[in-house]
């Protein structure tokens, strides 16, 4: 069993990325047919399905997430740290398998590549005890199931859910000793408040609604994004003045507002988010190359589910050009 070290993990790290997908392989796919995009995959042992087809694809990027998982789990030196990555996945089964719950199904979407097994998670939601969890998601599942017995409104569980991730994360960052992690979860958190801003206006929401599905404050203080929500969006700028990513934010939403189309600020945070490691990844001894081939990893599956979606469904590639994002390396 190879000892947890930066030394060791690196190398593996450095020899597993020459088996990414890497920008002109995904230009490749994007640019040729479904065909050609199967077949740069199955010629990748992409997924490890050599018979697979392109109803495949979740299946194939599912065993891709799952042995991502466990190579971080092998390799990292500061579990503590890629632990909160690979939380993510655990937050999302946690919203279906509650939401299942809620409607009375036994069938739930599961996703490869987190920290608790589908049997784990199950049993926390089945019988409502968390204990497992850390503290700040614990006790937001326990806020969660006292408020679904008063409203049982499915909305109320992805709220929950983030918060206690978002808090556990920045909990964490206050403290690590690489201060990369809280420049990371402050800005993830930033910008998902901004988009959550927007879609809450587009949605007519009051600003009462606003307070009840903002995470936890970061660098851009709740209660500026709350006062500035009746005003026009471009006065959304001062309550981005303090953020260390205000001018991603700024980027993000000046292109918005020229289009109309959230998804610009989205773009905006992953492309922000990925550029944070990948400045960094050459740096040996660190963390930086562990994490940059988790979210490599993560990027190429959405780059691929991208491609291969819309070359099924018949859609313009224009679509591709339009959502994908930028790769690592």
């Amino acid at each position: 069993m190879p000892q947890p070290s930066y030394a060791y993990a690196c190398a593996r790290i450095s020899a597993l990325e020459k088996s990414l997908f890497g920008r002109d392989a995904v230009r490749r796919m994007a640019e040729g047919s479904l065909e050609d995009a199967m077949r740069l995959l199955l010629d990748a042992k992409y997924g490890n399905l050599p018979d697979a087809t392109s109803e495949d694809v979740e299946r194939m990027i599912d065993n891709v997430r799952k042995q991502t998982a466990l190579t971080i789990r092998e390799l990292s030196p500061d579990p503590a740290l890629t632990d909160l990555f690979l939380l993510q996945t655990d937050a999302q089964n946690l919203k279906v398998l509650v939401k299942a719950r809620m409607l009375g199904s036994s069938e739930a979407l599961w996703l490869e590549g987190g920290l608790f097994t589908r049997e784990q998670l199950s049993s926390m939601v089945s019988e409502s005890k968390y204990d497992l969890l850390p503290a700040e998601m614990r006790d937001a599942m326990v806020r969660l199931e006292s408020k679904l017995k008063i409203s049982p409104e499915p909305q109320l569980v992805s709220v929950f859910i983030d918060y206690g991730y978002y808090a556990h994360c920045l909990s964490i960052a206050k403290t690590a000793k690489e201060p990369f992690v809280k420049r990371y979860y402050s800005a993830l958190s930033d910008f998902n408040n901004v988009i959550t801003f927007f879609r809450m206006r587009a949605m007519g929401a009051q600003k009462e609604d606003l307070k009840e599905v903002l995470l936890p404050s970061a660098d851009v203080q709740s209660d500026a994004i709350i006062a500035a929500y009746e005003l026009s969006a471009e006065t959304l700028t001062k309550a981005l003045s303090n953020s260390a990513v205000k001018d991603a934010l700024q980027e993000g939403l000046s292109k918005m507002l020229v289009t109309g189309n959230i998804a610009m600020i989205e773009k905006a945070r992953d492309d922000y988010l990925l550029s944070l490691v990948n400045s960094h990844r050459h740096e040996t001894m660190t963390i930086f190359p562990i994490v940059g081939y988790y979210l490599a990893r993560d990027r190429e599956a959405k780059a691929i589910r991208l491609i291969l979606t819309v070359k099924r469904n018949g859609l313009d590639d224009a679509v591709i050009a339009e959502r994908l994002r930028v790769l690592y390396g």
